[in-house]
């Protein structure tokens, strides 16, 4: 989906400010895709906590997606949802949110890619990129090449490189294929998140 922003931010569970919070920061840095990822919150919780962010992204004119739960997302009100090798297929969500949502994959390894065959996905998310603390139990990180093979297999859909990435690292990303990045700690470990958020913000503007 060509017409998302370039630059994604993930909430953080392990972040000193509230989910929340973090969209707040990260919207008033500039960025206008948020995504919602808890491992922690219980469902009721998360739906709660969801639906505020949503209205936050409202204000914004932002894009707001859930990771892992269509139902989530359709509880919250969110534009689409993110799905990992272990949550419902793209096809389950499509059917629960409807063709208008945003609809995205994790691609880890070639063989993710067959999530893709006769699905109707709005983009990926490719990496990691490098080691990462933001996610627990994450996959293999990859080369520059074994990353830019992912994305060429992914094509023509427009790949979002994660894991450990940094504004400088944008231009290397962009001639690997990545048509952008998406961040987590960037923002939502940083002392001061909405400073981050817009020298990330200006790094895929330029």
């Amino acid at each position: 989906m060509a017409g998302l922003p370039r630059l994604q931010f993930l909430t953080l569970d392990a972040s000193p400010l509230s989910h929340r919070d973090q969209a707040l920061a990260a919207l008033q840095g500039g960025v206008r895709w948020i995504q919602f990822r808890t491992k922690t919150l219980p469902e009721a919780a998360a739906i709660e906590e969801a639906a505020r962010i949503a209205e936050l992204c409202r204000d914004y004119y932002a894009t707001f997606i859930v990771n892992d739960s269509p139902r989530i997302a359709l509880a919250a009100e969110a534009d689409g949802v993110h799905l990992g090798p272990d949550d419902p297929s793209p096809a389950e969500a499509r059917q629960l949110l409807g063709a208008y949502a945003v609809v995205g994959v994790t691609l880890n390894f070639p063989a993710h890619l067959e999530r893709l065959r006769g699905a109707q996905v709005d983009y990926a998310g490719v990496g990691p990129v490098r080691a990462t603390a933001s996610k627990a139990k994450h996959a293999p990180v990859h080369t520059a090449d074994s990353l830019a093979e992912l994305i060429a297999g992914a094509s023509p859909l427009p790949c979002f490189a994660i894991g450990g990435v940094t504004a400088a690292d944008f231009p290397a990303l962009r001639v690997q294929g990545a048509h952008g990045i998406a961040v987590s700690g960037a923002i939502a470990l940083a002392i001061d998140p909405t400073a981050a958020a817009r020298a990330l913000v200006a790094a895929v503007s330029a």
